[in-house]
C-alpha cells in the first residue's frame, strides 16, 4: 500500500470492506422509512478507497447507491442488468469520459475498479433508502455466469 494511501486510510479510519478496498460509514440518517424489509434509515453515507491491488466485488443491494468521487484515479464501475454489461465511469471531469458524480440504480448486479497501475480513488457512496447489510449480497462466478455467460472474462476478474 502506498503512503498516500496508508495516509487516508489512518487519517479517515477506514478498514477493510466485505466486497473489497476500505471505508467507513459517517453518516446515517436519524429518519426511518418503512420498507417491506421492515424499516430502514432514510440514507446513509460512506467513504470508500479503491485501489488498482483490488477490486470492488460483484454483489448487489436493492437501494439506488450515489457515487462521488474525491481525489486520486478514475474508478470503472462495472454493472450488471437486464441491459446487460455496461460500465460507469467515475473521476474527475478533466479526464474525457468520466464525470464525479455517478448513480448506480438499485438491483443492479455492481463492482469496481481502479484501472490506474499503482492507482487509488477516494469517493463517497450515499444509498438510500440507507445502506443495510441484510440487503448485501455477494456473487460466485457460477452465480453470475448462469445469468451473463457472455460476459466470462470481467465476471471472473471481479468474483
Amino acid at each position: 500500500m502506498n503512503a498516500k494511501v496508508m495516509r487516508l486510510v489512518n487519517q479517515l479510519g477506514l478498514t477493510p470492506h466485505p466486497e473489497g478496498g476500505f471505508y467507513k460509514e459517517v453518516y446515517r440518517s436519524d429518519r426511518e422509512l418503512a420498507t417491506s424489509q421492515g424499516t430502514r434509515s432514510l440514507s446513509t453515507c460512506i467513504y470508500f478507497l479503491l485501489t488498482s491491488d483490488n477490486c470492488s466485488k460483484f454483489h448487489q443491494i436493492q437501494s439506488d447507491e450515489l457515487w462521488f468521487w474525491h481525489e486520486g484515479d478514475p474508478i470503472t464501475i462495472h454493472t450488471l442488468g437486464d441491459s446487460g454489461y455496461q460500465t460507469l465511469l467515475l473521476g474527475s471531469s478533466e479526464v474525457a469520459g468520466y464525470q464525479p458524480f455517478q448513480l448506480v440504480k438499485g438491483g443492479l448486479v455492481f463492482g469496481s475498479t481502479v484501472d490506474t497501475p499503482g492507482g487509488f480513488a477516494l469517493v463517497s457512496c450515499v444509498v438510500s433508502p440507507g445502506f443495510d447489510f441484510a440487503e448485501f449480497k455477494l456473487f460466485s462466478k457460477e452465480e453470475l455466469l448462469q445469468t451473463w455467460p457472455e460476459e466470462e472474462k470481467i465476471i471472473s476478474r471481479l468474483t
